[in-house]
């Protein structure tokens, strides 16, 4: 088991880099093919719903103005490719896809074995986070979630947020490759143990996958769930966080809320989620 496909969006803003740096990275450990897409939205779309007062001429300026950025976006992504990913010599492919975002990104990521993406942050969060929303819940695969700058090394040192739950379950299966290659697992459990699942019954399923995990417990001090296992995978050194995706509803809280919001806007290191 392993990754022969990792899809990676491009968006042409300053995060590319470190999404198609991630995607280098996992590319060489895996053999796998990389595929990055751009994604280029209809101008109209962009622009914002107002009254009747604005004139026609004015939602034309508008329309025209978006039609630049996104050419410039378009530019920026593609250079990033040619700059990170060609010099590579890994089996990549570029595409530019125009319509919808959200649906596009969710139909490619259904063949491939991983969606990598940026953290929603700054100005383009709204767009970034609903393409997350998209590659989380539409995929059917796990998504890497990277901050925005290149990391030395994604999955050396591997935590998992665990919790017992069906989608911590679907992260680690999603992970096992990864973990499989990892020098070290750390199992953070935060918290009362789950008596159904708990946290030793983990470490004996990844045993018989021939990772040895330790598990790290923690009562979180009193502080959010979130960043008690952020707290916790910094002082086990990891440079990727697995946990599940927790969501109940789309966009909702500027996606899942609670701790798993935490840890989107909070995380320094990449996070592999699956829901």
């Amino acid at each position: 088991m392993g990754y022969a496909s990792i899809l990676a969006l491009a968006d042409g803003t300053a995060t590319s880099d470190a999404v198609l740096d991630a995607a280098v990275q996992l590319g060489r450990k895996f053999g796998a093919q990389i595929e990055v897409i751009h994604l280029k939205p209809d101008p109209s779309s962009l622009v914002p719903v107002v009254g009747e007062g604005m004139s026609g001429a004015l939602i034309e300026q508008m329309i025209d103005s978006m039609t630049r950025m996104l050419e410039t976006r378009g530019t920026q992504a593609r250079a990033a490719y040619d700059r990170v990913v060609v010099p590579t010599g890994l089996g990549a492919t570029w595409r530019e896809v125009s319509g919808p975002g959200p649906e596009n990104l969710a139909t490619a990521g259904r063949f491939a074995d991983l969606t990598v993406v940026t953290r929603p942050a700054g100005e383009d969060s709204v767009t970034q986070a609903a393409l997350l929303d998209a590659a989380m819940f539409d995929t059917g695969r796990p998504v890497l979630i990277v901050p925005s700058g290149p990391a030395s090394a994604i999955g050396e040192n591997v935590a998992i947020g665990w919790n017992g739950t069906a989608y911590s379950s679907r992260a680690v299966y999603s992970a096992l490759p990864l973990l499989k290659k990892a020098k070290s697992v750390s199992i953070v459990a935060i918290g009362e143990d789950d008596k159904a699942a708990p946290a030793a019954a983990l470490a004996g399923y990844l045993a018989r996958h021939e990772v040895a995990a330790a598990v790290v417990r923690s009562d979180g001090g009193g502080a959010p769930i979130g960043r008690a296992l952020l707290e916790q995978a910094a002082r086990v050194g990891a440079d990727l966080l697995v946990m599940g995706g927790y969501g109940h509803s789309r966009l909702r809280q500027m996606i899942l809320g609670g701790a798993t919001r935490f840890v989107l806007n909070n995380a320094t290191i990449a996070v592999m989620m699956a829901h």
